[in-house]
Formats: C-alpha cells, structure tokens, sequence
C-alpha cells in the first residue's frame, strides 16, 4: 500500500503542490530510480486523501501519545540506572477549548514491576512561547479518587489543571520528588502538551454523503465563531468491521458562521479496500491555522512582500478545533461503485518527467 509520506527525502516540494518547481530537497543517497518508483506508488491517490491502517498510530489516536518509562538514576553524573522508572502521562495531547481540563499521571515502579509510594516534593507548570517562560496556575494534584483521579490509593498520582485564556501555546510541567526506602532517592521529570483554551469552531453535527467521479465525499457542518484559514482531518473506517481505510484532509478558509469541511476519500482507496459500505467517519479533528503570514500575500506583488516581510509571529500558529468525539455513518454504498483508476493531476505528471529526466 502506498506510503503516507512522499518520497525523495523529507517532506519535500514532492508533497507540496504549491510554489515548488524543483526537486532539490531530494536525497542524494536514494537513487533516482528508486525514487521514480517510489513517487508512483505513493501518487496512486492524492496527497489529500490518503491510506490508513492500524499501523498508522498517530493517526487512529490522535488525541493520545504515549510517553515512556525513565530509567532513574541516583544522580544527574551517573552513568548507572538505580533499578527504579517513573513517568509521566498526558492522559490527551492537548486541552482544548474553554471547558476542558488536563489530566497528567504520574508513577514510579521498582524492579519486579510494582507500583511505590513517592512524595512530591514540588511541581509547577509553565507555558512555553518564542523561547520565554510564562507562569500559570498550579495543578492539583492525589491520590484520593478525587480532582481527576480514578482510583484513591493506587499509587498512580493525578495532576489535573485546568488553562485561563492566556494558556494558550505549548505548556510544561515539572516535578520534584523523593522515592525508593525511607523516600531517600530524589527525582526530577518534566511532559509537555499543548493548550488551547479558546474556541475558534465545533462541529456542527451535520453531514451528508455522496459520490462524485468515483469516489467518496463527506461534508461535515461547522460552526466558526472566528474566521480563518482552518485544516480539517478525518478518519474513515469500515463500519461493519471496524478496518481503517484511509484518512482525509481539508484545507480552506471558512468565514464566521455555518461552514462545510469536504472531505475526499478517493475511490481507488475503498475499491482496493475490497470493503462495500456503509462506512464511518471518526476522529474529525483539526485547527484554524494562525499563522503571521497569509498565502494570499505571496500573490499580491509588491504590496504582498511588504506585509511578508513586516509580519511578526505573536500567538502559537494553531488554534485547536473542538474535536469530534462522535461519529458518522454514511449510506450503503457498492465497492465497484468507486474508480479504479489511480489518481492523476498535471503536477503529478510535471514531477513524474522531471524525475524521468534525471534519471536519465
């Protein structure tokens, strides 16, 4: 199945169909061949309507990441673990919205695996933005079953926090603690997440489905309550069982009220998939893009590179879109129903003989 990634190297002009009219990003330790062959395969369907499979993590849970273990030390010298790990877990990888609140776990386990007491000793939580720190309130933090904690007594400790509108960007926390015999051992970790506190859009609730030249589009209702450049993504899932199929993007401007996002899931995606309808659209996500500079800028002549090059960046460059936690399933729908054919667009072709050329 094609790769999500284009190939060549990093995500290069192969990827982005706008001003690139080279392949200089290429790796030059990949053959040109290989990279023709590999362009191919990953241009079977658009960059905006991509496969997905259970492999693809960060895409079926993308409100989750999983941190590790740390292997303790008993001090910041030593080249030797103590035989203890602690970690911290974001239990979502952001707060979003006015209403939502972080919650962060914390536990230490010995040896044979086994949780242990720990005292904290201090904790606090800054917001992180063009390399300044800026204070926030404190977190709460248990093991009582209460202010976010599930179970009072299980070792597992519960931060939770909630952001004030000035939250708003990437936000640390960071403990001090003693563990290990008679709390002898000292430790001191730090996660990250990001918050988002305002509240730019929300789904609506409202879809509809249909087909056009073969392939699947999902419109889905938003409510903007502020205007905006927004990208909007969603997962497609066979309903009966459960498999991925493949993922979609949207990428426009919406203006303040009732928006659509369309969502393209190309028919050679679900016809390869073997899988008849009815399908499932979950995990709709996204933000409105919030960065210093406008794409319109970069065609309005003169007057367009004065503003680029005033531009400033004073906010994050993301605003988070209340994300979707429900799901929607669309009509029946016949595999043979969808195209065949691969995807195709004269960029695809410019890139293809471009490569071709170099290859010779």
């Amino acid at each position: 199945m094609a790769k999500n990634s284009p190939p060549g190297g990093s995500d290069s002009v192969l990827e982005n169909g706008g001003s690139g009219t080279s392949l200089q990003d290429i790796d030059d330790s990949v053959p040109i061949e290989r990279i023709l062959e590999d362009y191919k395969e990953w241009s079977q369907y658009p960059p905006n309507s991509r496969p997905l499979t259970k492999y693809n993590e960060d895409l079926i849970r993308p409100f989750f990441i999983q941190t590790t273990m740390i292997a303790m030390a008993d001090s910041p010298e030593s080249k030797e673990t103590n035989g203890y790990n602690c970690q911290l877990q974001p239990l979502s990888w952001a707060v979003i919205g006015p209403q939502d609140q972080m919650r962060i776990t914390f536990e230490c386990r010995q040896q044979d695996g086994k949780r242990i007491p720990v005292d904290i000793k201090s904790h606090r939580m800054w917001r992180e933005f063009d390399g300044e720190k800026f204070g926030t309130l404190s977190a709460d933090v248990g093991d009582n079953g209460t202010n976010g904690d599930d179970i009072a007594k299980d070792l597992l400790y519960t931060f939770q926090w909630k952001p004030t509108q000035k939250d708003w960007g990437d936000m640390i926390l960071e403990i001090e603690f003693r563990y290990g015999p008679n709390f002898k051992k000292t430790g001191k970790l730090n996660t990250s997440f990001y918050s988002s506190p305002g509240r730019p859009a929300e789904l609506s609730g409202s879809f509809a489905d249909t087909t056009s030249d073969g392939s699947l589009i999902i419109r889905a209702g938003i409510n903007v309550y502020k205007a905006g450049n927004y990208h909007i993504e969603g997962n497609l899932k066979h309903a009966e069982t459960g498999e991925y199929i493949a993922w979609a993007t949207f990428d426009g401007k919406l203006s303040a009220g009732y928006g659509e996002a369309e969502f393209l899931f190309y028919g050679k995606l679900i016809r390869d998939s073997g899988l008849d309808g009815p399908f499932v659209l979950t995990d709709i996500r996204g933000h409105r893009v919030n960065l210093a500079v406008d794409p319109e800028w970069f065609s309005q002549g003169e007057e367009g590179l004065k503003k680029i090059q005033a531009a400033k960046t004073s906010e994050p460059d993301r605003e988070l879109v209340l994300p979707y936690k429900e799901f929607y399933k669309t009509k029946f729908y016949d595999n043979q129903q969808f195209t065949s054919k691969l995807w195709d667009s004269n960029e695809k072709q410019r890139r293809i003989k471009e490569l071709e050329s170099m290859e010779r």
